[in-house]
């Protein structure tokens, strides 16, 4: 049984909305950048499938998160197929990233209850997308369409929820307009971040998240 149904996904999406998308080929690195975002307040953690050791590092991460890290969901990104899907998925993937919509990998992840995000960009896919179950539509690549077609993809489907990503500036004030234009959480590319000072990661992401909140009343 899946650590985190989607709904759970979705809830600990609205309370941490900043997502790092993150590759690296050696796991004790990928461990550090783990820790020093959780401890800035990161919950939810996409590990992307692009490299040839993409799922010994993804199994040994999940493994380490499910012992230290109970809370944090770790996601498996850059997944195409329902092979590859399935696979993570028995490794412990607590959601499933998808550059494209796969229709096949959002009836498996229907049926296990796992949060799906697929990879849009227009209104036909965002909505072929939301008639499918995702949890989010992860608009991208948003940096080149920017907050202002978020804005406007959202009026006709407001009910949708979407994370941002691809190539979004980690600054406070970038991720705090994508918010406020509608994206529920925003993906960062962990090669935009200072990964290679994990204080420094921990203070930068905990300064985005604080930018993401909405304002006291």
């Amino acid at each position: 049984m899946a650590r985190f149904t989607k709904a759970a996904a979705v809830a600990q999406a609205l309370q941490s909305p900043l997502i790092p998308v993150f590759y690296h080929a050696e796991e004790p690195y990928a461990r550090r950048v783990l820790q020093a975002c959780y401890e800035g307040g990161v919950r939810l953690f996409e590990f992307t499938n692009r490299g040839p050791h993409a799922f010994d590092i993804f199994a040994d991460l999940q493994q380490f998160v499910e012992a230290e890290y109970p809370d944090l969901l770790l996601g498996a990104g850059t997944i195409y197929t329902v092979a590859e899907a399935e696979k993570f998925i028995s490794a412990g993937a607590d959601y499933i990233v998808q550059p494209v919509i796969g229709a096949e990998v959002a009836a498996l992840c229907h049926r296990q209850d796992l949060a799906w995000l697929p990879g849009v960009s227009t209104l036909n896919e965002i909505y072929q997308a939301d008639q499918l179950g995702a949890a989010f539509a992860k608009l991208f690549p948003a940096a080149m369409l920017g907050p202002a077609y978020l804005k406007t993809v959202r009026a006709p489907l407001p009910k949708v929820r979407f994370m941002a990503t691809g190539g979004i500036e980690p600054a406070p004030d970038t991720v705090a307009t994508w918010v406020q234009a509608g994206a529920t959480c925003v993906g960062v590319d962990s090669r935009l971040l200072p990964t290679a000072d994990p204080a420094a990661l921990t203070a930068r992401v905990r300064e985005l998240l604080a930018a993401m909140q909405p304002p006291a009343a």
